[in-house]
């Protein structure tokens, strides 16, 4: 049983998230139709903003790869807290679009705070302190992250202008980073000893490229269903103007799945965990081609929150296991990786669409690649079997 000051621990680097992932980055969701409609926004400004804000995220992993002091990891784990309260609520007090350009990137480089430097130092954390080395409880605040800003987004629109909204959403995320803050541990305290081993090398493992291609792979199946999952709902009739609810409904599958998986990898193994969550991500894709009822999309949603958020935990925690020493490194590389799938398939498929109309060949091109990720998967699980036998 967890005592009571690794479950403030726990808390606090959960609420961090919530606030640096779920209020910095996802609020943008909701607020790009309250935008577009009282200020007319194009579709192009509006997929610009999206997209700096993706570059500050991975301008963020980038400068992680190279920060292997403790200290200025913490002390940038703090400011990005500061940094993703400060962004949001100066959304609400400019319609300059480059200013928009400057906040949105800028909460970005917090996002990337709040998933590497957040995880790597809670990995420390938990290896310093004997305890179980797995981040599937860290990672639920991004389910918990969607699904506040899915909730707070119906709750607000109507009595609020998109300007108030947006200082809303920095309001809650200041408040959010009390507890934070009294709860977070001191963790200069837990750096660990150099073994001189195979984490020296991780710059350099055949292993950690392979499981980076691997994860490319999984940003794609990702971004591809977090990009049209809502479209596709809103081109429904029952679910028209309703898209927010298929986002939550994501949201609500993520944030517990991270712990079952968890116990799945525990009891089943981490490799057939991710093989198993690589398919079921594949398999909500596929729905999206066979079946656009309602109860198909929503159980597509229901599947693609919970693996998608597990391939993320397991993939992350797997690799600060691996590499104790500078978790944040690797986890930094993996993420550069995702964020790049993450700028390249919306453009690829969304191009398709408008060519052919529908989203048919842009959904069975996300699933050959999932389906390649797979093979990676295998690839550096064959690879993490050979660097782990001994020399002859």
């Amino acid at each position: 049983m967890k005592t009571i000051a690794t479950i403030k621990v726990l808390a606090a680097s959960v609420i961090a998230v919530v606030v640096m992932v779920g209020i910095a980055r996802f609020s943008y969701t909701p607020m790009i139709p309250e935008m577009m409609d009282a200020l007319g926004l194009s579709q192009s400004v509006v997929g610009l903003l999206a997209t700096v804000n993706y570059a500050g995220y991975l301008t963020g992993a980038l400068l992680i790869t190279r920060i292997s002091d403790l200290d200025l990891k913490v002390k940038l784990y703090q400011l990005g807290l500061i940094v993703a309260v400060v962004s949001t609520v100066l959304m609400g007090y400019t319609t300059d679009v480059w200013l928009w350009f400057l906040l949105r990137f800028f909460s970005g480089l917090s996002t990337s705070a709040g998933m590497l430097l957040g995880a790597g130092l809670l990995m420390s954390w938990l290896i310093k302190n004997n305890e179980k080395s797995e981040l599937g409880v860290f990672f639920s605040g991004i389910g918990l992250g969607i699904v506040l800003t899915a909730v707070l987004a119906e709750l607000i629109k109507e009595s609020f202008s998109w300007d108030q909204q947006w200082v809303i959403y920095g309001l809650v995320g200041l408040a959010l980073i009390v507890p934070v803050w009294r709860w977070m541990p001191d963790y200069r305290a837990c750096a660990l000893p150099r073994t001189g081993g195979t984490a020296g090398n991780d710059e350099r493992s055949r292993f950690i490229v392979i499981l980076q291609l691997a994860y490319f792979c999984a940003g794609v199946g990702y971004v591809v269903t977090a990009t049209f999952l809502v479209a596709i709902a809103e081109s429904m009739p029952e679910l028209s103007g309703r898209g927010w609810l298929i986002w939550l409904i994501a949201g609500l599958a993520a944030t517990p799945a991270c712990w079952l998986w968890d116990v799945f990898s525990r009891r089943w193994g981490q490799w057939t965990a991710l093989y198993l969550a690589y398919m079921l991500n594949s398999v909500s894709i596929l729905m999206l081609i066979l079946n656009t009822s309602m109860a198909s999309v929503m159980l597509s949603a229901v599947i693609y929150g919970a693996s998608f958020i597990g391939i993320v935990s397991m993939m992350l925690a797997m690799v600060g296991r691996v590499f104790p020493e500078n978790p944040s490194r690797p986890m930094s590389r993996l993420t550069f990786s995702y964020g790049i799938a993450q700028m390249l398939a919306p453009a690829v498929v969304g191009y398709l669409a408008d060519v052919e109309g529908n989203y048919t060949n842009g959904l069975w091109l996300t699933l050959l690649v999932m389906a390649l990720g797979v093979v990676m998967v295998h690839l550096a699980r064959q690879a993490k079997g050979r660097e782990m036998e001994p020399a002859r």
